[in-house]
């Protein structure tokens, strides 16, 4: 049998081991390259319908959408304000999406309730600390992080002693029951009693006790102050007809609630919110990062925002309608 001459050993052996560092060097680009391909499940929950968690929604879906393209799978579900659905639709997208998005305080307790593992963002939570859902606003310490949509409560204060100097009785309309709105109407009635203004609660359960809730309310007030209540909110369409009505201004709440039914506010844009709120999801997926570690953040831009046409309503000049110094 005839031996091989070394030279052509030589030759097959620096061939394969050309090959082997060809796929060495190759391996990664083929891993980045399936990984690029990857479907991302992403459920989304949304408490009720109305416009500041409607534009949340569009903000961060825009945003992966850029982002990610066709890789995004989308599975969006509204619980309609009804806590029973919302427990079952957190069941199904917990099981079915890889990563979840809340949208409000309830959806967000919904889906930590039966996920504990697989990462949940979320928007337009108020108290994230006071409802439970994280052990810290630095460092969470669990699969739940987002944004935070608690605006500023002590300048919606000085913006109606500002504007409405006269006024002594505040108003405030809001669901007891909500953890978000309580939060806020604490800081709210705190800021008040301080500069000597006289708060006057009136708190509902649904929204079927707006009408003869806030009928007494307007009877006792000046001016009435909004928080970002998911109850009053889904029903701006009622409250802010009614406060028109009476020629009673509005003050608070988010940009988008103002906009479609209230006089004036200082807010971050919810479309920033959800925004905002796809970047962390976009950081936890390209640099994998731990949820729990990621604080959670605030909204980056608060501007004054007047509904010229509640003004009117009501009988006063936008014009002169002024911001804080």
């Amino acid at each position: 049998m005839k031996e091989k001459h070394p030279k052509f050993m030589n030759k097959s052996l620096l061939l394969a081991m050309l090959m082997s560092l060809l796929a060495i060097i190759l391996s990664p680009l083929a891993n980045a390259n399936a990984q690029e391909d990857t479907p991302i499940k992403i459920g989304v929950l949304q408490h009720v319908e109305h416009e500041a968690l409607n534009d949340a929604q569009q903000g961060f879906i825009d945003r992966m959408n850029e982002e990610y393209g066709d890789r995004i799978e989308w599975d969006i579900q509204n619980a309609s304000g009804n806590m029973a659905s919302l427990q079952s639709i957190a069941e199904k997208l917990a099981r079915e999406s890889d990563v979840l998005y809340a949208i409000a305080t309830p959806a967000a307790q919904a889906l930590a309730a039966v996920e504990t593992e697989k990462p949940i963002f979320f928007s337009a939570v108020a108290a994230p600390l006071q409802a439970g859902l994280v052990d810290t606003m630095e460092e969470p310490g669990r699969n739940l992080t987002g944004t935070t949509n608690l605006g500023p409560i002590e300048d919606h204060v000085e913006l109606l002693i500002k504007n409405f100097p006269d006024a002594k009785n505040i108003g405030i309309l809001y669901n007891s029951s909500e953890v978000n709105a309580q939060h806020q109407v604490d800081l709210a009635v705190e800021a008040m009693e301080a500069r000597d203004l006289t708060p006057v609660l009136g708190t509902i359960t649904s929204t079927n006790d707006i009408q003869q809730i806030l009928s007494s309310l307007i009877e006792e007030i000046d001016v009435l102050l909004m928080v970002t209540d998911n109850t009053v909110d889904s029903s701006i369409a009622l409250v802010g007809d009614m406060a028109k009505a009476a020629g009673i201004p509005t003050v608070g709440s988010s940009d988008s609630v103002v906009k479609a039914n209230g006089l004036m506010t200082i807010s971050n844009s919810y479309i920033d919110y959800g925004v905002q709120t796809a970047e962390m999801a976009i950081r936890y997926l390209e640099e994998d990062l731990n949820v729990a570690e990621m604080p959670v953040e605030i909204g980056k831009d608060f501007v004054m925002i007047v509904n010229e046409e509640f003004a009117e309503a009501i009988g006063i000049d936008p014009a002169t309608l002024v911001e804080l110094d």
